[in-house]
C-alpha cells in the first residue's frame, strides 16, 4: 500500500518497496542471449523486433515477449504465398500464387504499401514501415487469388526486414537468382489516388453538405446519395426540382422551385 511517497509491505508497513527499472548490463546479469532468440524464433523475428521496438533514436524497454508478435507476422506471410505445413511438417511444392493479372483494389493497396515502406525506410522509422506491411498482409487475407505481380513485389518490401525468409519465399517463387539483385519497388502515383471522392452539394448555389461518391459517379447517383443524406435530405424532400447542374467529380447544384413545395422529390 501507499505511504506518503512510498509503497510499503501491507503485513509490515516498516519494509518499504522500491520499484527501479535498469538497463541491460552483463554485470547486472540481466542480459538476453541473442543465440537463445534466434534459436526460438529465429534470426529474421529476431531482426524483425528490434526495428519494430520504435524508432533507432529513441530509448526502448526489450521485452522478449514482443517477438512473439512479429514471429507470427512472419508466419503468416508464409502461410499466405506457400501454405500451412503438411502432416510430416513438410510444405507442398510451389505456391497458392496465381499468374492472373492483379485487379485494381489489390494494386491500390500493394503501391499504397510500397509507398508508406519506403517512406519509413528512408526516415529510419522502420516500426511504422513494418506496420504499413502487416496492415497489407491483413488485406491480402481477404482475396481469394494473389497474382504473382502483387506477391513478389510484397516479398521484394519485405526483404530489407526479413532477408532470410524473404530470399526463400523468392526461390519458391520459380526464380534462380537472389532477389538481392532485383530493384526495390516503385510506387505508381496512378494507384495512389483514393477511389472515392468528397463531392460538394449545392441547393439554390449555396452549399449544404457533402456526398462520398465513387471517382466515377454519374449524375443520377450523385442525386440519389443526397436525397438519402440526413443532412441534405431535409432540403430536399416536398420540393420540386426545377434543374439538376452536375460537374463530375466537383458539384452537384440542386435548382428548386421554392414557388411549389407540396410535390415530392423526383
Amino acid at each position: 500500500m501507499k505511504s506518503g511517497d512510498s509503497f510499503v509491505m501491507k503485513d509490515n508497513p516498516n519494509i518499504c518497496l522500491i520499484a527501479r527499472s535498469h538497463k541491460m548490463s552483463k554485470s547486472r546479469g540481466n542480459v538476453v542471449n541473442p543465440d537463445d532468440v534466434v534459436s526460438e524464433y529465429g534470426a529474421d523475428s529476431l531482426r524483425l523486433y528490434e526495428m519494430f521496438m520504435g524508432p533507432l533514436r529513441d530509448s526502448k524497454t526489450w521485452n522478449t515477449s514482443g517477438i512473439e508478435g512479429v514471429h507470427r507476422f512472419l508466419g503468416r506471410t508464409w502461410r499466405l504465398i506457400v501454405g500451412s505445413p503438411l502432416s510430416d511438417g513438410t510444405f507442398k511444392d510451389g505456391t497458392l500464387v496465381t499468374d492472373e493479372d492483379p485487379t485494381l483494389e489489390q494494386l491500390r493497396s500493394l503501391h499504397k504499401c510500397i509507398a508508406k515502406v519506403t517512406e519509413e525506410i528512408e526516415a529510419t522509422r522502420f516500426n511504422t514501415g513494418i506496420s504499413a506491411m502487416m496492415e497489407f498482409l491483413n488485406v491480402a487475407y481477404k482475396w481469394k487469388k494473389h497474382p504473382r505481380l502483387i506477391i513478389e513485389a510484397f516479398v521484394l518490401l519485405l526483404s530489407p526486414y526479413a532477408p532470410h525468409m524473404a530470399e526463400e519465399l523468392w526461390f519458391r517463387l520459380g526464380h534462380s537468382k537472389s532477389l538481392a539483385y532485383e530493384p526495390f519497388p516503385k510506387a505508381d502515383p496512378a494507384f495512389l489516388k483514393e477511389s472515392t471522392i468528397v463531392l460538394p452539394v449545392q441547393i439554390n448555389g449555396k452549399t449544404r453538405g457533402t456526398i462520398q461518391v465513387e471517382e466515377t459517379c454519374s449524375e443520377e447517383n450523385a442525386f440519389q446519395l443526397a436525397s438519402r443524406d440526413g443532412k441534405l435530405s431535409k432540403y430536399l424532400n416536398g420540393k420540386v426540382i426545377k434543374k439538376r447542374i452536375f460537374v463530375p467529380g466537383k458539384i452537384l447544384n440542386v435548382i428548386l422551385d421554392l414557388q411549389n413545395v407540396k410535390a415530392t422529390v423526383r
